[in-house]
C-alpha cells in the first residue's frame, strides 16, 4: 500500500559542485509544492495493513492519518480521501450499526423511545467504557441510546442489543445483514460494541469509506444529532455523567456528530459530521497515531471542505420556474413549478456556472390538470448535467373556448 508522498521533496546530492544546482531545484521543488491542494488528493486502497503502522512523515498541514475520506452525505460522493477502502477495525464506531437498527426499529413501530430495557448479568459484566449497568436495572430506549452515542457505554450496548433481537448474536447478524443491504462489501461485524475480539473470535472491519455510507443513513434521524452533538448529559437520574468523547463537539463550528472508536491495534478513530449554511460534510479518519491526531486531522479535512465547497438551492419544489409555456388550444401561456428541490454542491468557483434548461414533453394540450408532469428542468454546469426535476403544472391550465379552431 502506498503511503503520503511528500510533495516537492527533494533527493539530496553529494559534493560541493553539486550545491548551486541542488539549491535551484529545491526552490522550484517548494514552489510546485505550494501549488497543490491539500484537500483534492485521493488515493485507492492496496490492501490492509495494521492501522497502526506509522504513516510517512507528512508535508506541513498534511493529515497524519493514514485512511481517511470526506464526503458529501446528500450524495454520498467522495470530495477527497486517501486509502478509503482500506480496512481496518471500527472499534466502538461499531455501535453507529446498532444505533441504526434501533432507529429503523423506533421508525418502523417495532420500538419505542419509551420501552423499557432490562439489563442482563451478561450486559452488566461487560468492561471498557461503561454506565455501571446492575443486573435487572431497566432504563428506557432513550436513555440507552444516549449512553452508547454520548458515553459510548458497551454494557448499554448489550442490553440493547438483547432487547433488540433476544439475543446478542442475533443482533450481530441483523448488523451484518444491514451492512450487505447497504453494500458495505467489506465490513463485518463480530461484536455490538467494537471492543478487542478475544482469542478465537471475529472482529470488527470496515473502511472509511463504508463508515461515511453508514454515517448517511444514520443522518436521516434527527434524535441520532440530538445525542451526538451533547457534550455532557445525566444518567442513572445524575449519579453519573456521560461525556462525549468527540472533541469537535462545540469545538469546531458546526460539528454535532458522530462517534469515536479506539483501542491499541485499531488507533483512533472517528466520524465526524458538521454542517454550515446548506452544506453538510461528514469525515472519517481511521488508524490516527493519537487522540489529538484524529481530531486535528478531522477539523482540517471539514475545514478545507467548507472552504472548497458551497451549497447553493438552484430551485425549491413548489418554486415556478422563470420561463412561460405556450401550448396548443390553452387559453394563456403558464409557468410550470419544480415538483422538487435541486440542491447542490459545488465548487466556490463554479457557483456562477450553473445553468439550467427546460426540457418540454411533446404534443401537449390543454386542458391539463393541476401537478400533470409537461417536462424537466435539467441542471448544467459547463456542459456537464448534475441535477434533474420533473417540471408539473401549478394549477389546472384551461383551453380556449374555440378549441377546435387551434391546433
Amino acid at each position: 500500500m502506498g503511503k503520503c508522498r511528500r510533495l516537492g521533496e527533494a533527493d539530496g546530492g553529494t559534493g560541493c559542485g553539486w550545491l548551486r544546482l541542488g539549491a535551484v531545484l529545491l526552490i522550484f521543488a517548494c514552489v510546485v509544492s505550494a501549488a497543490q491542494p491539500t484537500f483534492a488528493r485521493t488515493r485507492k486502497s492496496a490492501g490492509a495493513r495494521s492501522l497502526v503502522n506509522k504513516p510517512a512523515t507528512p508535508r506541513p498541514g498534511a493529515p497524519v492519518t493514514p485512511a481517511w475520506i470526506v464526503v458529501n452525505p446528500a450524495t454520498d460522493e467522495m470530495l477527497a480521501g486517501q486509502d478509503p477502502d482500506r480496512p481496518g477495525p471500527p472499534a466502538s464506531m461499531t455501535k453507529m450499526m446498532l444505533a441504526l437498527l434501533v432507529m429503523e426499529a423506533v421508525r418502523d413501530g417495532q420500538l419505542k423511545l419509551s420501552d423499557p430495557v432490562k439489563t442482563s448479568a451478561w450486559a452488566s459484566h461487560i468492561g471498557g467504557s461503561r454506565v455501571y449497568l446492575k443486573e435487572g436495572e431497566v432504563f428506557p430506549v432513550e436513555e440507552m441510546m444516549a449512553a452508547i452515542l454520548i458515553g459510548s457505554a458497551n454494557d448499554v450496548a448489550v442490553a440493547l442489543a438483547e432487547h433488540l433481537t433476544g439475543s446478542v448474536e442475533a443482533t450481530i447478524q441483523r448488523m451484518n445483514d444491514r451492512a450487505a443491504a447497504l453494500k458495505m462489501t467489506q465490513t463485518r461485524f463480530g461484536s455490538v460494541h467494537g471492543l478487542p475480539p478475544s482469542p478465537g473470535q471475529t472482529g470488527d472491519v470496515t473502511t472509511p469509506r463504508e463508515m461515511a455510507r453508514l454515517a448517511r443513513e444514520l443522518l436521516k434521524f434527527p434524535d441520532i444529532l440530538r445525542w451526538t452533538s451533547t457534550q455532557e448529559a445525566p444518567f442513572r437520574e445524575g449519579a453519573f455523567i456521560l461525556r462525549n468523547s468527540n472533541h469537535l463537539i462545540g469545538t469546531f463550528a458546526g460539528a454535532d456528530g458522530i462517534k469515536t472508536g479506539h483501542f491499541q491495534q485499531a488507533g483512533y478513530n472517528v466520524t465526524a459530521t458538521a454542517t454550515r449554511g446548506r452544506l453538510r460534510l461528514v469525515a472519517v479518519v481511521m488508524g490516527a497515531p493519537t487522540n489529538a491526531a484524529r481530531f486535528q486531522d478531522a477539523a482540517r479535512l471539514l475545514g478545507e471542505g467548507f472552504n472548497r465547497y458551497i451549497g447553493v438551492t438552484v430551485i425549491k419544489g413548489g418554486t415556478l420556474v422563470d420561463t412561460d409555456l405556450r401550448i396548443g388550444r390553452a387559453v394563456r401561456a403558464f409557468r410550470p413549478m419544480a415538483a422538487q428541490d435541486v440542491q447542490l454542491m459545488v465548487k466556490r468557483e463554479e457557483r456562477d456556472a450553473i445553468k439550467t434548461a427546460i426540457e418540454i414533453q411533446p404534443n401537449l394540450r390543454a386542458p391539463l390538470p393541476k401537478g400533470q408532469p409537461v417536462g424537466t428542468l435539467i441542471v448544467r454546469i459547463g456542459d456537464k448535467e448534475v441535477a434533474r426535476t420533473p417540471l408539473i403544472t401549478a394549477g389546472e391550465v384551461p383551453r380556449t373556448a374555440f378549441w377546435w379552431l387551434t391546433p
